[in-house]
């Protein structure tokens, strides 16, 4: 999709080593992208998850939607996850979780047991993931996912911050996110 618009449309291949990378030559425009989404939203939140689901090796590899990449249409080959306000586990856990080792070897057999390897349909829900007995157990267990991705939304904060102070660059981080920026100053 290019259509010329300011909404980032993410496909299986921006979602590479647990990030989600802006392509701002995908871009659509506004009402595109509301049709997607079926309202003025994309109901999508900071720090949900994603993962390829359909076309790619990287099926079950999960990247994180960082602050100010809500705003985005998706290809309907990925599957975004969040973890429920009703748990006491984060998306930091979830990913955590879902990075573990006998966990992505589920993840190879379900993708393996497809008749048709290119679509894992609702097959994900099969996928066992190891449950706290509390909320800090599971804070615990993630610290350093969580760490790590809250880091990476400092630093680019402040490296936006800088680069605007001095006026002159623009870096490409999704319109969402220079608003975002901007209703701080």
């Amino acid at each position: 999709m290019r259509s010329g618009g300011s909404i980032p449309y993410i496909k299986v291949s921006d979602i590479r080593a647990g990030q989600v990378n802006i392509n701002p030559s995908n871009l659509v425009p506004d009402v595109v992208a509301k049709s997607f989404w079926r309202g003025d939203e994309s109901g999508i939140r900071a720090f949900d998850l994603i993962t390829p689901i359909r076309t790619s090796k990287n099926i079950g590899e999960f990247a994180v939607l960082m602050p100010g990449q809500e705003r985005i249409v998706a290809t309907k080959e990925v599957l975004i996850l969040r973890a429920t306000s009703a748990s006491f586990v984060d998306n930091f856990y979830l990913l955590w979780a879902l990075s573990l080792k006998v966990v992505r070897n589920q993840w190879r057999r379900v993708v393996f047991m497809q008749t048709n390897r290119e679509d894992v349909g609702k097959r994900f829900m099969e996928i066992e993931i190891p449950w706290p007995c509390d909320a800090l157990t599971a804070q615990d267990a993630s610290k350093d996912f969580r760490n790590y991705y809250q880091g990476i939304e400092g630093l680019r904060r402040k490296f936006v911050d800088a680069l605007e102070h001095k006026g002159l660059h623009h870096v490409f981080l999704g319109k969402q996110f220079e608003e975002l920026n901007a209703e701080k100053k």
